[in-house]
C-alpha cells in the first residue's frame, strides 16, 4: 500500500459523514431515522418490555412468551434491550441495504468516477466509502441504543450498570451483523449503474438465493455450507441467543465480510469507468 493510502481512506469517509450528516437530503434522512426509532421505542417497544418486567415472578410455568415462541426475550437481564435486539435484527440489515447502495455507482453514473480516481486509487475509493457507510451505521445503531438505555434509566436509575453492559453488546453485534450487507451493497454498487438496480439486486439475493440454498440443502444436506453465502442468514440464530452470548456467531459475518470485499475490490479493478 502506498504511504497516502490511509490518508485518503479517512478523507473520503470523512466526505461520506458530512454527506449524512451535514446536507439537506442526509439531515432529512436522519430525521426520519429519528422519528420512526422514536415511535418504536415509545411504543411496541416500551409495551412489550413492561410486559415482560410485569410477567417476571408472576406467572409461574407458563409464558405468553413462550406461547409465542420468543422465549429468548426472557434471557436478557434488562427488557428493553431484548426487545430493541430483535426489532433491530430486522430493522437494521433493511437500513444498511438502502442507505449503503450508493457507494461508488451514481458517481459513475454521473461521469465524476473518473474525475474523482484522478486524486485518489481505487481501493482508496472502495474501502473509504465502504468505511464511511460503515462509520454512519454504527453511529446510528449507537443512537438507537442510548436511546432504549435513556428508557431503561426512565423506569429504574438503579439498572445502569447491567444496562451499560446490555448497551454494549447489542451496539458490537448489530455492527458485526451489518457488516456482510455493506459489504454486499460495495460490491453491487461497484457492478450496477444506480442505487435503485443495487437495492434491487440485494433484496433479490437477500430472498431468492437464500430460499434456493434452502431447498438444495433440504434434500441435499451437503449443501447446506452454501448458506455461509448468503449475508445475514444466522440472524435468525442470533434472536435466539442474549448478551455477549452473540458474539458466538462473530465469525460467520466476519467471514462473510472478508470474502465480499475481497471480491468487490476485484470488481472495482476492471470495472470500467
Amino acid at each position: 500500500m502506498r504511504p497516502g493510502f490511509f490518508n485518503h481512506l479517512l478523507l473520503i469517509s470523512q466526505f461520506e459523514l458530512k454527506r449524512a450528516f451535514a446536507t439537506p437530503r442526509g439531515l432529512l434522512s436522519m430525521l426520519t431515522f429519528a422519528v420512526v426509532w422514536y415511535f418504536i421505542l415509545l411504543y411496541p417497544l416500551r409495551f412489550t418490555a413492561d410486559l415482560l418486567v410485569e410477567e417476571k415472578g408472576v406467572i409461574k410455568g407458563f409464558s405468553f412468551f413462550d406461547f409465542i415462541g420468543f422465549h429468548s426475550l426472557q434471557n436478557w437481564t434488562i427488557p428493553e434491550f431484548a426487545v430493541f435486539w430483535h426489532f433491530a435484527l430486522i430493522l437494521f440489515p433493511l437500513l444498511s441495504i438502502m442507505l449503503a447502495a450508493d457507494q461508488t455507482c451514481s458517481d459513475r453514473e454521473r461521469g465524476t468516477l473518473r474525475f474523482i480516481l484522478l486524486r485518489t486509487s481505487r481501493d482508496c475509493l472502495f474501502f473509504g466509502r465502504f468505511t464511511g457507510m460503515m462509520l454512519i451505521q454504527t453511529l446510528l445503531i449507537s443512537a438507537a441504543a442510548f436511546g432504549t438505555l435513556a428508557l431503561v434509566l426512565y423506569r429504574d436509575t438503579a439498572l445502569f450498570s447491567p444496562a451499560l453492559s446490555n448497551l454494549s453488546a447489542v451496539t458490537v453485534n448489530l455492527v458485526l451483523a451489518i457488516l456482510p450487507f455493506t459489504a454486499m451493497m460495495a460490491v453491487l454498487s461497484a457492478r450496477v449503474k444506480s442505487a435503485r438496480q443495487a437495492t434491487t439486486w440485494a433484496v433479490l439475493i437477500w430472498t431468492f438465493l437464500a430460499g434456493i440454498i434452502s431447498i438444495l440443502a433440504y434434500y441435499l444436506p451437503a449443501f447446506s455450507v452454501l448458506k455461509y453465502l448468503v449475508p445475514g442468514y444466522q440472524l435468525s440464530d442470533l434472536a435466539q441467543l442474549s448478551e455477549w452470548r452473540t458474539l458466538q456467531l462473530a465469525h460467520i459475518p466476519l467471514l462473510q465480510s472478508l470474502i465480499l470485499l475481497a471480491f468487490g475490490r476485484w470488481i472495482m479493478a476492471r470495472q470500467p469507468l
